[in-house]
């Protein structure tokens, strides 16, 4: 394999980036079962676009969009519809940061979250 193309040997390239995101929700939507965590967020990007990004700029990307979820309830904001269990969170952040990195020509690949390091969530395009 020394010395063949990526497309050659059918292999990719991909940034990994590890985000830390404090929020708080409550898995069944009663305001009074709230509570805090800090979600770990895990995505992994590849694409055309990376040729022509820094690592830190393809990351800010993503650090943009989760932004404005720090330290909210999210089961108040629209995006959940009341339904911030980690799973739906999972699914709002893949489907968000998708239409983020697809909009700059990068492919959102995977995304693992989970509110602590023994149990995650994954979504992926390839296992």
């Amino acid at each position: 394999m020394a010395g063949m193309s990526r497309e050659e040997n059918g292999t990719e390239a991909v940034y990994c980036f590890h985000y830390l995101l404090p929020m708080t929700h409550s898995g069944d939507n009663v305001r009074e079962h709230m509570h805090s965590h800090t979600l770990e967020i895990t995505i992994f990007i590849s694409g055309q676009g990376l040729e022509n990004e820094s690592f830190s700029k393809s990351e800010g990307y993503a650090k943009d969009a989760l932004g404005r979820f720090e330290g909210q309830y999210l089961n108040d904001m629209p995006e959940f519809h009341g339904n911030a269990t980690i799973e739906n969170i999972g699914e709002v952040f893949f489907a968000m940061l998708s239409v983020t990195m697809e909009d700059r020509g990068l492919v959102l690949k995977r995304l693992e979250i989970g509110e602590n390091p023994l149990q995650q969530y994954v979504i992926s395009t390839y296992i």
